[in-house]
């Protein structure tokens, strides 16, 4: 296939879907509050592993006494290979004899829809490695020949289970349960969780507790049905943050799939308010590098005032075929997510 430049310069289209892709990632999937993305201008991300935990405790020394020696906290310098993600679209030599009429504006606007539309299905793809690196602690692909499993070295304690499962609504009792695991949290790593993620499913569950309606009874008596905000209400009582509601899915093989499973309650730092001010928090980032694509000259993305870097990131173009004649919109990234401290993300199964 050959570079096409007859409708739209690729530096013009990878500006496009780079602006949709952001904006996407705004109003509809949202975990890159809690892993922004971050341009590495390689195919390779380099961080430290590792996090500091509680804090050590200086002491205090005689006067004239030798200065205790301090003690940095373990980190360990990673490298991850990011992997390629891609995916193209043909607008094929009927489709552009049905556009005859006015086939430039026609062609031009059924090539950008694609770009956004590809575009969209790598993002896709990117949260749901998202929420599968907060949920598990670790990445799993298994797909077109991709066979990896991403381990970022959560400790063991941070994966538990409900010892009563919130499908039992009579026995179980999710306040309790998220006052305990939220201690564990703070033992750990010196700081409480600013954040409880899960789904509308298991808030739901939460909500039908008898416990939980124990709990949000007043003076006039229990009430019949607990609301989110009530229970927020709760939850602050007891310094815990507010649960964050995240029922997005996605379509993998033809099937839905959730970005956070049903059962799964994830405690995390609290999110950044706008993920596009940060190159990554103390939990980690999504690491967006550098395309094959973006190195041909013939992209001319360098200098080409791009959102965000000239380099790294999604790129799209358009490509030509002669037999049989054809358009291919192709969009491409390389990228994962990364948790640089991965014991600031715990898990519990509770359904």
């Amino acid at each position: 296939m050959n570079l096409n430049f007859d409708y739209i310069a690729p530096a013009e289209l990878t500006g496009y879907v780079r602006e949709a892709l952001a904006d996407y990632e705004i109003n509809r999937f949202r975990l890159n509050r809690y892993l922004p993305n971050r341009p590495v201008d390689d195919i390779e991300a380099k961080f430290l592993a590792g996090g500091e935990g509680l804090t050590n405790a200086a002491t205090f020394r005689v006067y004239d006494a030798e200065s205790p020696i301090g003690k940095r906290p373990g980190f360990q310098r990673t490298t991850i290979e990011l992997p390629p993600i891609s995916r193209k679209l043909r607008l094929g030599e009927y489709e552009r004899l049905r556009q005859r009429a006015n086939p430039g504006a026609l062609v031009t606007d059924g090539l950008f829809s694609d770009a956004v539309r590809l575009t969209r299905e790598i993002a896709a793809r990117m949260e749901l490695a998202r929420g599968d690196a907060l949920v598990n602690g670790t990445i799993t692909l298994n797909e077109n020949g991709v066979i990896a499993t991403v381990d970022f070295g959560r400790a063991g304690g941070n994966t538990v289970t409900a010892a009563t499962l919130w499908s039992d609504h009579t026995n179980s009792d999710p306040i309790n349960d998220l006052i305990t695991w939220a201690q564990a949290y703070e033992d750990l790593m010196g700081e409480p969780p600013g954040s409880i993620l899960m789904n509308r499913t298991t808030l739901f569950n939460a909500l039908r507790s008898e416990n939980v309606r124990l709990f949000s009874s007043t003076l006039v008596g229990r009430p019949t049905l607990v609301t989110a905000e009530a229970l927020n209400m709760v939850l602050a009582s007891y310094s815990l943050p507010g649960i964050d509601v995240y029922h997005a899915s996605v379509l993998v093989n033809g099937s839905a799939q959730r970005i956070i499973p049903d059962g799964k309650v994830v405690l995390l730092p609290s999110p950044v308010q706008d993920p596009s001010d940060f190159e990554g928090t103390q939990l980690g980032a999504t690491m967006w590098g550098t395309t094959a694509e973006a190195m041909e000259p013939e992209f001319n993305l360098v200098g080409s005032d791009l959102p965000g870097d000239d380099l790294p990131g999604v790129t799209a173009g358009v490509y030509s075929t002669d037999d049989p004649v054809a358009l291919w919109t192709k969009a491409a990234g390389i990228g994962i997510p990364v948790l640089a401290n991965p014991n600031l993300s715990f898990t519990a199964t509770v359904l």
